[in-house]
């Protein structure tokens, strides 16, 4: 049987860097296992796509994915630009999508926006489900959930499926831990349109820097999705001339160590996938202040997802206390945590991601 660092490097070598450039072609005798491994890597769709690029005939599971994702794909469209038409009745230009447009195929599992001033939270999300064109599922820390009308009845609080689910955020956080200040990101925004609709999305170098974090902390995990996305966000940068003002919003943010981790990882897939040297991350990670930065226990020929190690995963939320929100945010998740019942919920997650092992895949 093939091995999953085998599996991984074939992904690789079918979708190429930069994407389209791949010259493996799979056996499309092995391509049901291979796509489900890509799926669950969130490469699924742009994997599929490219096999169809080369030529390579889909078995009844692959071709029964590959309708599916890209159902998925149209369908999470028309929902976006459902909830980007509501929240403009009421706050147009007050509000962005981030860690849900991606620059390539690709399948999200939900959509996540927050307001420009977080104080509107409450009133946004109260107008999204006023007619029933939203409903509620669930509420968490500096976060609300909710399900587009069609889906009710079709949704659960795993999030299986995608599509429907829309995370309205307080503030980009993970409970009350805030990671991205909505109030440095009014000058970062920039628009896309789906469906003939103009949507707000962050500017390429904000967006990854919230990824890059979002991929330490909580995730704790590096899959090739992201691979992409970085080399995908950098050629977006260099092409909008964003290079050096990443740096900056890395340092405003208080993001250096964890955006630096991201780009020596993908330095290294670089390296040892693709024979590549990009001389846009060692620009960067010299920015960063990192500029020698390598990380010893990832193997860019071994299997995929990459789970940081433990000290990755704390040294970027301490490095993040030097950001006055998040610090305070930080405070007011140590004061919850008093609470016995939250305390033991913080410590099952942190359990998970620290102890059990285990990562992210999508479903």
């Amino acid at each position: 049987m093939t091995s999953k660092s085998e599996i991984s490097t074939l992904i690789f070598q079918t979708i190429g860097s930069p994407i389209g450039s791949g010259n493996a072609v799979p056996d499309p005798e092995k391509l049901e296992d291979i796509t489900q491994f890509a799926f669950k890597s969130r490469v699924g769709l742009l994997f599929l796509e490219q096999c169809l690029k080369k030529g390579v005939p889909l078995g009844p599971k692959a071709q029964e994915l590959y309708d599916s994702l890209t159902e998925r794909r149209l369908a999470t469209d028309k929902v976006v630009v459902k909830l980007a038409k509501k929240l403009d009745e009421v706050a147009k230009g007050e509000w962005v999508l981030f860690k849900s447009i991606k620059p390539f195929a690709s399948t999200p599992n939900d959509t996540d926006w927050f307001p420009l001033d977080s104080s509107r939270h409450g009133e946004l999300c109260d107008h999204l489900q006023a007619d029933g064109s939203f409903k509620l599922l669930e509420t968490a820390p500096r976060q609300t959930t909710l399900v587009e009308q069609e889906g009710v009845g079709l949704t659960d609080t795993t999030k299986k499926g995608g599509v429907y689910y829309i995370d309205c955020y307080v503030a980009p956080s993970t409970d009350y831990f805030v990671y991205l200040d909505p109030a440095r990101m009014r000058g970062h925004v920039t628009h896309t349109t789906i469906n003939g609709y103009t949507i707000p999305i962050l500017k390429p170098h904000a967006e990854l820097t919230a990824i890059m974090f979002h991929n330490l902390f909580p995730e704790k995990v590096f899959t090739i999705e992201s691979y992409y996305l970085i080399k995908c966000y950098l050629d977006a940068m260099e092409r909008d001339g964003l290079i050096d003002e990443f740096v900056d919003v890395c340092r405003e943010q208080k993001v250096e160590y964890a955006c630096a981790c991201n780009l020596a990882v993908v330095r290294q897939i670089d390296a040892k996938q693709f024979n590549l040297v990009d001389s846009r991350i060692d620009y960067l990670l010299a920015g960063l202040g990192h500029k020698e930065m390598t990380i010893p226990d990832f193997d860019p020929l071994g299997a995929f997802p990459y789970a940081f190690t433990n000290g990755a995963f704390w040294r970027t939320f301490l490095s993040k206390q030097r950001d006055p929100t998040s610090f305070r945010s930080s405070l007011v998740q140590f004061a919850h945590m008093l609470n016995p019942v939250f305390f033991v919920d913080v410590v099952q997650i942190l359990w998970r991601r620290c102890v059990r092992g285990g990562v992210y895949e999508q479903n």
